[in-house]
C-alpha cells in the first residue's frame, strides 16, 4: 500500500501523516515514512526526539541516475542498493516506522 499526502500549506498533513503511519505500525505494517517538505518535521510527529531529528541526513540527490535505454527512452535506477540508503539515511521511530528526508535546505540559496 503506498498512501501520498499533499496539499495546501498549514492544513495539517504533516501531523495526519505522522498519525497514520504510526497507527499503521502499531497494527503490525511496516511502514516507510518519506518527508519532503523543505521544512521537514515528521520525525518529532513520528516521536523521535528534537535533538535526533535534527542530525537525521537528507538523502542525496545522486541516488537515482537516468539511464538510457538501447531503444532510446530512460530509465530512472537506484544508484546504491535501497537497504542500504535506508540505513545509511533512514532513522526508526518508536513505533517501528522508518523514516527518510528527501532533502534539507541547509542553508539560504541551499534548496
Amino acid at each position: 500500500m503506498r498512501i501520498a499526502i499533499a496539499g495546501k500549506g498549514g492544513t495539517g498533513k504533516t501531523t495526519i501523516a505522522g498519525t497514520l503511519s504510526r497507527e499503521l505500525a502499531r497494527r503490525g505494517r511496516q511502514v516507510l515514512a518519506v518527508d519532503a517538505d523543505t521544512n521537514p518535521n515528521l520525525a518529532v510527529t513520528l516521536g523521535v526526539s528534537g535533538p535526533r531529528a535534527q542530525d537525521i541526513l537528507g538523502l542525496p540527490r545522486n541516488l537515482m541516475t537516468r539511464q538510457t535505454q538501447s531503444d532510446g527512452s530512460t530509465k530512472v535506477v537506484f544508484t546504491a542498493d535501497p537497504e542500504e540508503v535506508l540505513r545509511e539515511y533512514g532513522v526508526t521511530g518508536p513505533d517501528g516506522v522508518r523514516l527518510v528526508i528527501m532533502g534539507k535546505v541547509g542553508h539560504g540559496g541551499a534548496g
